[in-house]
């Protein structure tokens, strides 16, 4: 199981391209109290009909291993190399496994689980509910929601069934199945505890289901069901200091992970959606001076963008897309995002006390990518916009930068130089280089956000 304290390195592989249909039921149901109607009380209906569609994934990896410092420094040593003839050490490589959870999604072999389960495997096992094994092929990885798809060569399996997870309330009950520790199947019981949970760190693209069901080391890609036995969410997070359970775990909602694993199956990869707009949350002071008490509000407007075309202006508020309610500039960055390319979106917005309707034909979602070697001391740096985070997404070995101390995944949250002598949140590669293009050695603090942890370096 993920905790938020790890980081997440992680590699795209795409593979073969199809089509699929997911079983789903959207029907909503009758909530009732626990002891209601003559029947035993009891899970158990449930459990049977989610288990066969929950597998084991055992994965091999292959990584260098770590030779101690004092060590190598004590064999490569040229004296001891001269009188005993050492060679240098070269580079050791060591076998780790690992146990994670995966979800039936087809009779005919598709698999979803976690990117984090199946990242860097060099093969990956699966083992089903009735004993069987087989080896497994890595369709295609979404690192940005932490998915991935396998595919198995078997048949009539039974795909678990999909709900649509807009549906599920504070209070629901919900079970998690998975493989906690190698035990093999396994289910604990919970409510859920929260919905849309987002800005953890935990992935750029965050919409989490909370819940208090027992989540344990293995449970990752494991199936959250509700007691119709439909997948609400698939497991992938825990909030613990210790890695054991704490009570509070997350889940990726089912309508997110339909759309990464059809796209996946059917393009090989992931679109999202862009709008084109550089956006800040609406803090009390702003409610009370527009008069609203929700939405997002819009501080630049890409040129040639979705939104410029649509008629996006700076000052705009969103406050509905598609007659949703925007929440958050989280919640606004989803919708947009796992709306798709291409797709027509319809915008509520606040505009100079007046509410406006605009409607803008998304763009395709592309990753920003920049070199800061035109900033002497970020030479070798290499950052990655991703929404409204930058993040390190390389740093030369022999660098200034790598000796001070960044490293790949860093999110840079904020930034003081002694010019501005104030902490600046940073939102957009553009403004990180504005901030230091004249700054000197000595003059900046940085704070990073790295494996859930704030470090602050000073260069």
């Amino acid at each position: 199981m993920k905790r938020i304290a790890l980081s997440l390195i992680v590699a795209v592989s795409l593979g073969m391209a199809g089509t699929i249909t997911l079983k789903e039921d959207n029907s909503n149901y009758t909530r009732l109290l626990p002891g209601q109607g003559n029947g035993l009380y009891s899970f158990s209906p449930v459990v049977k009909k989610v288990v066969p569609s929950v597998v084991n994934i055992s994965t091999t990896k292959v990584i260098k291993a770590r030779i101690p410092m004092e060590m190598r420094r004590f064999f490569e040593d040229p004296f001891f190399r001269r009188f005993f003839g050492a060679p240098v050490l070269p580079p050791q490589k060591e076998k780790i496994r690992a146990l994670g959870s995966g979800v039936i999604i087809s009779s005919d072999g598709y698999i979803v689980t976690n990117n984090h389960v199946v990242s860097g495997a060099t093969q990956i096992l699966v083992k089903l509910s009735d004993g069987r094994q087989f080896k497994a092929k890595l369709v295609g990885t979404d690192p940005e929601t932490d998915l991935a798809v396998l595919k198995i060569d078997a048949t009539n399996l039974t795909p678990i069934t999909f709900a649509n997870s807009s549906q599920l309330e504070v209070g629901d009950i919900v079970l998690a199945v998975g493989n906690p520790f190698g035990l093999g199947e396994s289910v604990t019981a919970g409510i859920v505890s929260g919905i849309n949970r987002n800005s953890l760190g935990i992935n750029s693209y965050e919409n989490y289901i909370q819940t208090d069901a027992p989540i344990n080391p293995g449970n990752s890609g494991g199936a959250l069901v509700d007691l119709k036995g439909r997948l609400v969410g698939i497991n992938t997070a825990i909030l613990s200091r210790s890695g054991g359970n704490n009570g509070i775990g997350f889940a990726i909602p089912s309508n997110m992970v339909k759309y990464v694993v059809k796209s996946l199956i059917e393009k090989g990869k992931v679109t999202r959606g862009f709008l084109g707009v550089q956006i800040s949350n609406i803090d009390a002071t702003k409610k009370q001076l527009y008069g609203i008490d929700h939405g997002v509000f819009v501080n630049s407007v890409v040129k040639g963008s979705a939104a410029e075309k649509a008629g996006f202006k700076p000052g705009d508020i969103i406050v509905e897309v598609n007659g949703k309610p925007v929440k958050d500039g989280a919640t606004l960055r989803n919708m947009i995002a796992f709306s798709g390319a291409g797709k027509k979106v319809t915008f509520k917005v606040y505009r100079n006390g007046k509410y406006i309707t605009l409607t803008a034909t998304l763009g395709e979602y592309k990753p920003q990518i920049a070199q800061l070697n035109d900033i002497p001391m970020l030479r070798g740096v290499v950052v990655q916009q991703e929404g409204d985070k930058v993040v390190v997404e390389k740093v030369a070995p022999n660098s200034y930068m790598a000796m001070v101390g960044i490293k790949k995944g860093d999110q840079i949250i904020r930034v003081k130089t002694l010019k501005t002598g104030k902490w600046v949140e940073i939102h957009s590669i553009p403004q990180l280089k504005q901030l230091l293009k004249d700054a000197k050695r000595g003059d900046v603090l940085m704070e990073l956000k790295r494996d859930g942890e704030t470090i602050i370096l000073q260069f």
